[in-house]
């Protein structure tokens, strides 16, 4: 089955967030920025004073709006005068602000031509190419520029501008670094938010928060950048604040978006979140702007486990567009995780007659397994896998319908096929290793759990299903199960699980031996098991044992106390004790132990039932563990 809340074919709320974040990013400063202010420094050359008149009285025609006077004073100079650099950067200027962007790209790489490194020129271009979109060809312009000496801090911005919109967020953080926010509002506003839109891209929402709230802080009445900052806040699961900030903007605007980042923040809180939802269903929208929106508020619904909330959502969605596939999806598997199985079922057969998918074979298989449809659902997990036959996952669920019912055969024969295909696949190998312990074969279900655990980036699923069949067994523990399960308790001593059966397995393996030169080893490793599991019982019954063993008598009394105190049913531990009462010269105690011994004897559950019990483990932990396919 799927995890929850998972709805592939929406788009993702958290891409929108982060577009919502960025979008007044983008360019921080005016088209014509980089070339204003002083001159060149870098043409090295000294004008003559008719022609620096003349450039000054082409920049007065620029400074008083009149960019065409400037470009017929400038053109007939240019033409004289061909490598009078400061008049071509100005005559470029003026077809920037007139829109002639070829013109002005064209002066500007003459300036190139003689002058590669000239930095106005080099960030002319580059912010030519931004305004065009050209983002490859901005990148290289402006980071030339950005790295040539005399270059001013705008010029990096616009850089970091570049790199944030093609993604480069590391990039981007360096071209920002040791930069300070300065001049006009709005410049140290676009900072911030260039800032935010960087550590947002990188991972870091906290930061990105941070970001927004100073910006925020800089113009505190700008609806945009209020939102902007509820998202922020809300990406860093900042609910309350996202919340109170989103609340502010949609009780005076009523903008359906803004209502959507108060939904989501009210359901990170747990408040009640129906006035909210009433008051967005209610929102008049036009006809293309409506499906989009019931599509983000259902996967926000559906993101936060309000699963029936999301049905009526996507059927108004599905009412605008029923010829939508992946509606028809997204609402059977909201219809199957509130329950409603005819329902799920039906939207999944129209979903079907839409056009069939593996993943829709895989949800109907899981369907029809909850309904008690055996066959069907077995015969639609295959579909899955006919369809969609390099897909891991859906081999995986068809072997585990097949443990579901105990068909361990057919549960090995679809599990070895997957190995040809994922020979190195962790999840095949646990799984394979399952069922042959499920199946009865305990050594075989070993030696493949260390292979899932040495094929396995975080290998602590198998290791655990490892040592419960290992402590399960009445032979000596494998030496390959020992070595892995205490290599990796060694690497994470804070496990306590692990530690339990890196010291319970050295115990049986030395008592077989009659070894006791690890004795103090053995102990070390389950007093600290027994410290980090404060509440279960086997690690005291196994200290009560070696103590036992070593014949540390008082101190085995004390730790079997406490076993048959965390655990009264633990026959065993009831047995031992009453041996070690009787060896104290405790009679009576010991007698009352072995009567409790009897008593829970009879309430021992068979070896079949403790199987069946960690196959219901099994099952959640695969479905769980299973790859996604998007």
């Amino acid at each position: 089955m799927k995890k929850l809340g998972e709805i592939v074919t929406v788009t993702m709320l958290g891409k929108w967030w982060r577009e919502i974040l960025v979008t007044a990013a983008l360019l921080l400063f005016g088209f014509t920025s980089t070339i204003a202010g002083e001159q060149n420094q870098s043409s090295g050359r000294t004008r003559a004073p008719q022609n620096s008149n003349l450039l000054a009285e082409a920049q007065s025609a620029l400074a008083q709006g009149d960019p065409n006077k400037a470009i017929e004073i400038l053109s007939g100079h240019v033409q004289a005068h061909p490598k009078d650099i400061p008049a071509r950067l100005a005559l470029g200027q003026a077809y920037v602000i007139v829109g002639q962007n070829d013109q002005a790209e064209a002066e500007f790489q003459t300036v190139l031509k003689d002058a590669p490194g000239d930095v106005k020129a080099l960030a002319s271009v580059g912010e030519i190419y931004l305004h065009q979109g050209e983002l490859d060809k901005a990148e290289r312009m402006l980071g030339r520029a950005a790295k040539a000496r005399g270059s001013a801090p705008r010029i990096r911005m616009q850089w970091a501008v570049v790199l944030a919109r093609l993604h480069r967020y590391k990039e981007a953080q360096s071209a920002l670094a040791g930069l300070t926010p300065s001049g006009e509002p709005e410049q140290r506003v676009g900072f911030h938010r260039l800032k935010a839109s960087v550590a947002s891209g990188l991972g870091n929402p906290s930061i990105a928060a941070s970001e927004m709230e100073k910006a925020l802080a800089l113009q505190p009445q700008d609806e945009g950048l209020t939102m902007a900052t509820a998202v922020a806040e809300l990406q860093s699961d900042n609910w309350r604040r996202a919340a109170s900030l989103a609340e502010l903007l949609y009780t005076r605007t009523r903008d359906p978006q803004a209502g959507l980042v108060l939904l989501e923040a009210q359901l990170g809180i747990h408040w009640d979140f129906h006035n909210t939802l009433e008051l967005l269903n209610a929102s008049q929208l036009e006809p293309a702007e409506e499906l989009a929106f019931r599509q983000r508020l259902a996967e926000v619904l559906i993101s936060h486990g309000e699963f029936s909330a999301s049905i009526e959502e996507l059927t108004r969605a599905m009412q605008l567009d029923p010829n939508r596939g992946d509606l028809a999806y997204n609402l059977a598997l909201a219809q199957f995780r509130s329950g409603r199985l005819d329902d799920s079922l039906a939207s999944a057969e129209k979903c079907r007659a839409l056009g069939d998918t593996a993943e829709l074979e895989d949800l109907l298989g899981d369907i029809q397994e909850t309904r008690g449809d055996n066959l069907p659902a077995v015969r639609s997990y295959q579909a899955a896998v006919a369809l969609a036959p390099n897909e891991e996952k859906y081999r995986l669920s068809l072997a585990v319908e097949f443990v579901r019912h105990k068909s361990f055969d057919a549960a090995r024969v679809v599990l070895k096929q997957a190995e040809e295909f994922w020979p190195k696949s962790w999840r095949i190998q646990l799984a394979l290793g399952m069922v042959e312990y499920f199946a009865g074969s305990d050594e075989e279900a070993s030696r493949i759990l260390v292979h899932a655990a040495e094929l396995a980036p975080e290998p602590e699923t198998a290791l655990r299903y490892l040592g419960n069949i290992q402590m399960d067994q009445a032979s000596a523990p494998a030496p390959a199960a020992i070595a892995q399960l205490c290599e990796y308790s060694g690497r994470h001593p804070k496990d306590g699980k692990l530690q339990y059966y890196c010291g319970a397995l050295l115990f049986r393996r030395d008592y077989v031996s009659r070894d006791k030169a690890h004795a103090d080893e053995i102990l070390r490793r389950l007093h600290v098991a027994a410290n980090l599991l404060a509440k279960d019982a086997a690690p005291h019954c196994q200290i009560g044992r070696v103590y036992r063993w070593v014949e540390r008598w008082q101190e085995a009394r004390e730790e079997s106390e406490t076993c048959v105190r965390l655990d009264p049913d633990s026959a065993d531990g009831h047995y031992r004790l009453s041996q070690i009462y009787q060896h104290l010269g405790a009679a009576e105690r010991s007698q009352q132990e072995m009567t409790l011994h009897k008593a829970a004897s009879q309430r021992v559950a068979d070896e079949n039932a403790r199987r069946d019990e960690t196959m219901k483990t099994f099952i959640y932990t695969i479905q769980k563990e299973k790859p996604d396919s998007n």
